[in-house]
């Protein structure tokens, strides 16, 4: 095989990795993206920001299903599921946002252990 072929099949599984990796993103799956190999390839600051990026997408979709359940007025033990899992992710949210970014007092960001295993 030619070197030229072998860059253009190289470059094809690295744009379906790279897809993979976006649905997983969409999807909200924040905590199955290193399985990914383009994923552990990016930045520490990379990482982060797919980490971000697919816990706000899981809030998205959570918040729609608590307002449903809200509206009906049903469930109400899941809805407090729910809200405890939203305002969880919320959090880890912010100390991932407060990681990425300047911090005027130098507090370092607290996040949770199971994101940290994530970022790596």
């Amino acid at each position: 095989m030619s070197n030229g072929k072998w860059k253009l099949i190289m470059k094809d599984s690295e744009k379906k990795q790279e897809s993979n990796l976006e649905r997983e993103i969409i999807a909200g799956e924040w905590m199955g993206l290193c399985k990914h190999k383009v994923y552990r390839m990016r930045s520490r600051q990379g990482r982060i920001l797919a980490v971000y990026q697919a816990i706000s997408n899981r809030l998205d979709q959570l918040i729609k299903v608590f307002y449903e359940i809200a509206k009906e007025q049903k469930n109400l033990d899941s809805a407090k599921e729910l809200m405890d899992e939203i305002t969880y992710l919320r959090k880890v949210r912010d100390d991932l946002l407060q990681s990425i970014t300047w911090n005027k007092n130098n507090i370092p960001s607290q996040i949770p252990e199971e994101v940290e295993a994530v970022i790596g």
